[in-house]
């Protein structure tokens, strides 16, 4: 009787590693694949599903990435993505990966296919990537969530990048792909590249740490006045989705000042256009140590601690947790 409970435990546990190193089918399943068969061939199309919206992965090149963990890896973008907005921006995204060489997830760009209806994301990744530097990478993350806003004129660029630079952290805190403190302790090393420098405002800066920076600078500003004014009900990512539910994805041929009427209008609220105009319109002026002393972020020695007792400090952890 041991005999026979050891050898269906032997090929329960194999069938359950086939299992999760299978690709996904359209219908959610598992088609089947040899257990030599570590990497997607050159040419290879991993189709995803979550919820009623699609990815499809297509391969340009051969990687000696195995099929489990190059999914993992879209696994956890598309899910960071998700915490934010509540499901993937649009219904259909191309990921298209040209194989590069070396260990290291590359540059990548995002935009939309109008006359396909689909959003592109094109990304270079090293054949011989590694788990942990998968695990790392935020660049998925970061170009899922660009499909999430409209394409704007240059000038308001900034929007768009920092809504994606500050938003990606956050959906891979809540995931557990980064911790809170890795996060705080990245916004406080870049933040200060975000203040104004010699440019009237956002809308007129031609620095790229103002761009990405002062753009997530932006948003934190706004999540934090969203949740004072709502009594930590609600944040910057209900906004965002009232934009995305609105019509205003990058399938859309919306302009700025419509994405930002259209997130205030979802909170009944004029946050978004207030903070435009101090901080596009005009150069602004942020306290970058006194806003971390009010959130309770204590930074020493590049070493971040908490101090639950700070003002904002609830709205620090609503930010981080999405409560």
């Amino acid at each position: 009787m041991p005999l026979i409970k050891n050898f269906v435990a032997a090929i329960c546990a194999l069938a359950a590693l086939l299992f999760l190193a299978a690709p996904l089918t359209w219908a959610g399943g598992y088609s089947g694949w040899t257990a030599d068969d570590l990497a997607p061939a050159a040419g290879a199309q991993m189709p995803f599903t979550y919820g009623t919206d699609r990815v499809i992965v297509v391969l340009n090149g051969k990687i000696n990435i195995s099929r489990a963990d190059l999914k993992a890896y879209i696994d956890d973008a598309a899910r960071a993505v998700i915490k934010i907005y509540g499901r993937l921006p649009v219904p259909l995204t191309i990921v298209r990966i040209d194989a590069t060489e070396g260990n290291h997830v590359g540059f990548a760009t995002s935009t939309f296919d109008d006359e396909n209806d689909y959003g592109l994301i094109e990304l270079s990744l090293g054949r011989n990537t590694s788990r942990a530097s998968l695990n790392k990478s935020w660049t998925l993350t970061h170009e899922l969530l660009h499909l999430g806003f409209p394409i704007v004129e240059k000038s308001k660029r900034w929007l768009a990048e920092g809504i994606a630079t500050y938003e990606e952290p956050i959906g891979r805190v809540r995931t557990g792909m980064t911790s809170a403190r890795q996060m705080w302790a990245e916004l406080i090393e870049n933040a200060p590249a975000g203040l104004p420098q010699s440019d009237g405002g956002l809308n007129y800066t031609r620095s790229w740490g103002r761009v990405y920076w002062g753009g997530a600078l932006y948003c934190l500003l706004a999540d934090i006045e969203i949740r004072k004014q709502t009594k930590n009900r609600f944040g910057l990512e209900h906004a965002l989705r009232g934009i995305a539910r609105s019509g205003g994805t990058a399938a859309s041929d919306w302009n700025a000042h419509q994405a930002i009427s259209a997130g205030d209008q979802a909170l009944n609220l004029t946050v978004l256009q207030d903070l435009y105009t101090k901080m596009a319109l005009n150069p602004g002026s942020i306290n970058l140590p006194q806003l971390w002393n009010k959130l309770g972020i204590v930074e020493n020695n590049g070493v971040i601690s908490f101090d639950d007792s700070a003002p904002l400090a609830a709205i620090r952890k609503a930010i981080e947790s999405g409560s």
